[in-house]
This record gives C-alpha cells, structure tokens and sequence, in this order.
C-alpha cells in the first residue's frame, strides 16, 4: 500500500455553490424562494430521479406535522408522478408544503432550511454537511453506502430510519426543538469539508506543474 504521506483525505468535491457559506439569511433566501420566511422548514430530497421512497416519506412528514406550523419542500426531480401526486394532496392546515422538479439551485434551497430527509448518498450528504443542515437519512444502498450512515451518525448530525411514519414523526419532533437543531446544526458543520474541490485541484496542480503536491 501507499504511505501515510502520499495520501490527502480532502473530502468530496462539490460545485461552488457549497464553497462558501451563504450571506444571505435564511429568512431572507426563503422569501427569494417563495417561501414563508419565518417558519421551520424540512427540505426532502431523492436525488435528480427522485428516488427513495420520497412520495411516502413527504406524505409522512406531512401527516405528522398536522398540529405544527412548518415548512416543507419536496425536491421530486424528475419523477413527474410523485410531484403529480404531491402537488393534489390536501396537506395539513399548518404545513406550508413546496412541491419542486428537477432543481439546478440546491445550495439555495438546503441554505433555507433546517434539515433535510435524503438517502444516504454521499453527495448529498457533503453538500447538506456544507449548509450545516441535520440528516435525516431514510435509506442507502447496500454496500457502497453503509459507511455513509456511521459518518452522519457517528459525527452527531443525523439519524437513520427507514419506515415514513418513523422519519415523520423524527422530523417532526427536529422541527419542534430548536437547540437540538442548532446542536446537530453546528455538529454537521464541523464535519464539512467546503473547500475539498479547491485542495484536490492545488494537489493536482502541484503534482502536474511541481512533482509534488503543496504541503497539508
């Protein structure tokens, strides 16, 4: 194998919407996105197919944010029946639910809320790390994603759970509990690595350019 010193644990590139944190405000970026500026906001994800058991998982959340007054925005991508489905359902009087295709502003939307429900896919796992949002992660695939689940776990900022009353009634209890947010919030900040893009590309550059990589 490789020595120690040959290695670089950089993290996961991301595109540069994750680089910086966000100046804006999260009141202020949920009334850029139409949504209301000062209520606790879940954002849902299933990646560009719209994977996951998202319709399932977003009817859930909104069923057990019934007697709450909440935010909740469902990311469908492209799956065009779930968003059909979504956009008829009657949500609860409280929930002020956003029902999105395929979106090109991610960085935007997990900057305006509070956590988010995702599977465990590391991308989206790296991004939410870089907003400081919560993970509630509701599946993975077998293998390759496993470890993904410790990491959020172990570093404080998430939990796992399959079944969407469970995710619902979890999310719900997130949402209700400010400090705890915060608490995972900050955990989830300590865990990211916003500026892995731009150290690959040094070390990339220095090999290519120098014969070396710039020192850690």
């Amino acid at each position: 194998g490789l020595e120690d010193d040959k290695i670089r644990r950089r993290g996961l590139p991301l595109r540069e919407g994750f680089w910086e944190k966000e100046a804006r405000s999260k009141a202020e970026l949920r009334e850029t996105l139409g949504l209301e500026p000062d209520l606790p906001t879940a954002l849902i994800v299933g990646g560009g197919d719209g994977v996951g058991g998202i319709g399932r998982v977003a009817n859930a959340v909104g069923d057990a944010l019934s007697d709450q007054k909440a935010g909740v925005v469902v990311v469908c991508g492209k799956n065009a029946e779930v968003k059909a489905e979504l956009e008829g359902r009657a949500w609860p009087e409280g929930v002020d639910a956003t029902i999105l295709g395929f979106v090109e502003n991610m960085d935007e939307w997990m900057a305006a809320s509070d956590c988010i429900v995702t599977k465990a896919g590391p991308g989206t796992i790296a991004e939410a790390a870089c907003c400081g949002l919560p993970c509630l992660l509701s599946s993975h695939l077998p293998g390759q994603e496993a470890g993904n689940v410790d990491f959020v776990v172990d570093n404080g900022f998430g939990a796992f759970m399959r079944k969407p009353r469970k995710i619902g009634a979890t999310l719900a209890a997130w949402l209700a509990d400010r400090t705890k947010l915060k608490r995972m919030g900050d955990a989830a900040s300590e865990a990211a690595r916003p500026n892995a893009t731009l150290d690959i590309a040094r070390d990339l550059g220095g090999l290519l350019f120098d014969g070396k990589a710039p020192p850690p």
